[in-house]
């Protein structure tokens, strides 16, 4: 005869499941945010390590071309823009053809293209973009306009644009023109290869202590006349981080900028200097301190260090 046990089989209640469940959604609510910012921090130091890379890059260009920093662009003649030989002749069009971007530049040196894509860009496309969208802001047109979007160059002291005789007439310095090189930008993260600090305090928010004459004008001036045609330098503090002003088509307000700008990691941006190292700073100092950014070509700056 078998015999059943007198222990009852006692399963949970529904007060006790809902308890679980209760736990289990504290428990993800705190954990979620955690693993996000996780990955947010592994995809910023997968940025910084571009711009290391890429700063690598810069300083065996520099040797190579007699101590001199190369142009974030050249006007290089009707359909020369080496992309177009990368795949990119059914996607670039317009003036973006005609043009040598930085990237290109730098290309045989970092054999690897990937790296000018940071991984927290709202849209990190390279070479050139295949959703047809081409760049409206003065001074640029066409499809794959830049070469990329993660990245932006110090325009007005380090890399203006090289057309060596052409409307410009403003050429990137030589080492020696550099007093600070540990403390000076050369890239930045930016949604446009053009970047600049808020040199004419659009923001409110530059740091007037630091500039030449304790109002900004001269560094304002310096900028308006370093872009002698479309005078949009000034602007150029809207393309860093996550911010569109330049591809965007010059729409972006300041008020708006300084809302996007910060979202790229968290209120950081990762910035590679001219001795090549890189670093995250605080977004409102990139564009506050003028110091991060002067060669002292617009004069001395007694207040950098």
């Amino acid at each position: 005869m078998n015999k059943r046990s007198n222990r009852s089989i006692k399963g949970f209640t529904l007060i006790e499941l809902l308890v679980v469940i209760a736990i289990i959604a504290i428990l993800a609510a705190i954990l979620f945010p955690v693993f996000a910012q996780a990955r947010a921090k592994a995809r910023q130091t997968a940025c910084l390590s571009n711009l290391r890379q890429i700063g690598l890059a810069t300083g065996m260009y520099v040797q190579d071309y007699d101590e001199t920093y190369y142009p974030h662009r050249t006007k290089s003649g009707a359909n020369s823009n080496p992309l177009i030989n990368e795949g990119g002749d059914a996607f670039i069009t317009s003036t973006a053809r005609d043009r040598t971007f930085w990237i290109s530049l730098l290309q045989p040196y970092v054999k690897n293209y990937d790296l000018f894509r940071c991984p927290s860009s709202p849209s990190p496309w390279v070479k050139w973009n295949t959703d047809g969208k081409a760049c409206a802001a003065p001074g640029c047109a066409g499809v794959g306009y830049g070469g990329q979007n993660s990245y932006g160059h110090n325009d007005a002291w380090l890399s203006p644009a090289g057309d060596f005789g052409g409307t410009t007439g403003v050429n990137p310095p030589s080492l020696g023109g550099v007093p600070r090189p540990s403390g000076t930008i050369l890239v930045v993260d930016a949604t446009y290869y053009g970047a600049l600090p808020d040199v004419c305090n659009q923001s409110g928010k530059l740091d007037l202590s630091k500039t030449s004459d304790g109002t900004g004008s001269i560094e304002c001036t310096y900028a308006l006349n370093q872009d002698k045609t479309n005078k949009q330098y000034p602007q150029y503090w809207m393309n860093i981080g996550n911010s569109d002003w330049s591809w965007g088509g010059a729409v972006i307000t300041p008020a708006q900028a300084l809302l996007k700008g910060p979202e790229r990691h968290n209120k950081q941006i990762n910035v590679q200097f001219t001795d090549g190292h890189v670093k995250a700073i605080n977004y409102d100092t990139v564009i506050s301190n003028i110091c991060l950014w002067t060669t002292d070509a617009d004069g001395a700056h007694p207040n950098c260090n």
